[in-house]
């Protein structure tokens, strides 16, 4: 019985970790166009709003090597639950009408 339904987690790995990386690259490049719109309305310098993509490839980067670590061990499930988990709460933090560092906060989520 536990060989069935490893086989059915086996066949799913591949179409959810190309699900999860086609939703972090969704995320992590859709701010692109708006930077100029985040530095009006936040009334932060350009530089300060080109952040919020920097910010997301930064703790992507960060975060790779310890999601590839504990993803490779018995945690693969966990470990795509709470990433997900994370990357949604990310998302929530970004649409909210919460101050720059929220935003950043959430971008960082995101990214991660």
């Amino acid at each position: 019985m536990s060989t069935t339904r490893e086989r059915s987690e086996a066949r799913l790995l591949v179409p959810s970790l190309m699900f999860i990386a086609l939703v972090v690259a969704a995320v992590a490049s859709l701010g692109a166009p708006l930077i100029t719109s985040v530095a009006t309305t936040f009334h932060v310098a350009l530089n300060s709003a080109q952040w919020t993509l920097t910010i997301a490839l930064l703790s992507g980067a960060v975060a790779t090597p310890f999601l590839g670590r504990l993803g490779a061990g018995p945690h693969r499930r966990a470990t795509i639950l709470a990433t997900l988990a994370v990357v949604v709460v990310g998302s929530a933090l970004t649409v909210l009408p919460l101050p720059f560092a929220w935003l950043l906060v959430g971008r960082a989520a995101q990214g991660g």
